[in-house]
């Protein structure tokens, strides 16, 4: 549906180290012989695989804390693909048993793991909702793409999908208030908050997490952003900072001081960002001749910078564009950036005035400021 790609999630490895711990995964699924299981994660990044024999199958590795993956079997051993068996399986320091009462793994019960018994009860929370936002996808996955034109149609489909979305936070916000001492937690809040939270909600939230939580990787990588929000706050002043435009030539957010500039977060390879490049356009071409500036900070890194290039040209973009082609861009974490596109509005004196303006909401600000 159009509102399911409003926003492109980053996920940035993480810059604190903390002490591996040793994970041991067993599993018992009812399979003979020639059947291969598949342990997969995007970061940190994890691909293994194992032959099932005699119905039995073991992994085993190190992680710096949980992190959830998945477990595929395939009955012929030939790789997995989206038609493959899985489940969702946190890996946790110690041994994790996995252990299914047939021949079908996503029918296995998990057990001697704390995190994952966290993760179960979350799941079971959010099944009423869940089920319901598998008929509405179902639903639009079978429609025409005549149909897709209906605006009265699509709109309902909208309308149901955000109900379900308000109940799926009920739960996650919930589960966040009844378990400070999970891990499991600091997902519920991230969920809860969604791609661009806002601080004066979460951050009550995660300051009633237990210490040892705040004390995880993650827990600090969260303490991080919320910093970042809490100094982006509209009324604060944007805090500096410098990168490279696509000529190799530093330029400064304090560059612009005496202007109103409209910061903007985005990626060669974000859909919802280009998507938003030709409204941010024709808002330049309206808004430029009365005194605006923009500065696009773009989150590519070096090894697409000729995609970032060719995105500007392509994109008839003719503000200047920063990048540092680092992952994370320093600029976005700066600024508690975690999804885009985003951006932050800077008065001439250097104050944030409004921030994340998309849409015909960017026309309307520009237009009370720029008379």
């Amino acid at each position: 549906m159009k509102k399911i790609l409003i926003y492109i999630m980053l996920f940035v490895p993480g810059t604190l180290v903390a002490q591996s711990k040793t994970y041991i995964l067993k599993g018992k699924v009812g399979l003979n012989t020639g059947a291969k299981a598949y342990l997969n994660c995007p970061l940190p990044f994890i691909s293994k695989s194992v032959d099932i024999k005699d119905g039995q199958f073991e992994f085993t590795g190190t992680i710096e804390e949980p992190v959830l993956a998945t477990l595929t079997i395939n009955r012929k051993g030939t790789g997995f693909s989206s038609k493959s068996e899985r489940l969702s399986v946190y890996l946790d320091a110690g041994t994790i048993q996995v252990i299914s009462p047939d021949d079908v793994i996503s029918n296995a019960k998990i057990s001697g793991s704390k995190v994952n018994a966290d993760y179960e009860k979350l799941q079971n929370a959010l099944k009423p909702a869940n089920q319901k936002m598998v008929v509405v996808d179902e639903e639009y996955n079978l429609i025409s793409v005549d149909k897709r034109k209906d605006k009265v149609f699509m709109a309902d489909l909208d309308k149901r999908n955000d109900a379900i979305k308000a109940e799926q936070k009920v739960v996650y916000l919930a589960f966040t208030k009844a378990n400070p001492n999970s891990f499991i937690s600091l997902h519920t809040l991230s969920k809860y908050g969604g791609p661009i939270p806002e601080y004066s909600v979460v951050a009550p939230l995660y300051a009633k997490l237990s210490p040892q939580v705040k004390a995880t990787k993650s827990g600090k990588e969260y303490a991080g952003q919320l910093a970042g929000m809490k100094a982006t706050a509209i009324g604060q002043m944007a805090p500096e900072f410098t990168q490279k435009d696509t000529e190799g030539n530093p330029v400064k957010l304090s560059d612009y001081r005496g202007k109103y500039v409209l910061v903007d977060f985005w990626a060669s390879w974000c859909g919802p960002c280009r998507a938003e490049n030709p409204n941010v356009l024709k808002a330049y071409n309206a808004y430029h001749p009365k005194g605006l500036e923009i500065l696009g900070v773009s989150l590519d890194i070096e090894m697409m910078k000729d995609n970032w290039l060719a995105a500007v040209k392509a994109d008839k973009l003719p503000w200047k564009q920063v990048c540092d082609l680092k992952m994370p861009n320093e600029a976005a974490t700066l600024y508690g950036i975690n999804a885009i596109p985003q951006n932050v509005l800077v008065d001439p004196s250097g104050k944030i005035i409004a921030k994340n303006l998309k849409g015909q909401e960017l026309h309307d600000k520009l237009a009370e400021i720029l008379k």
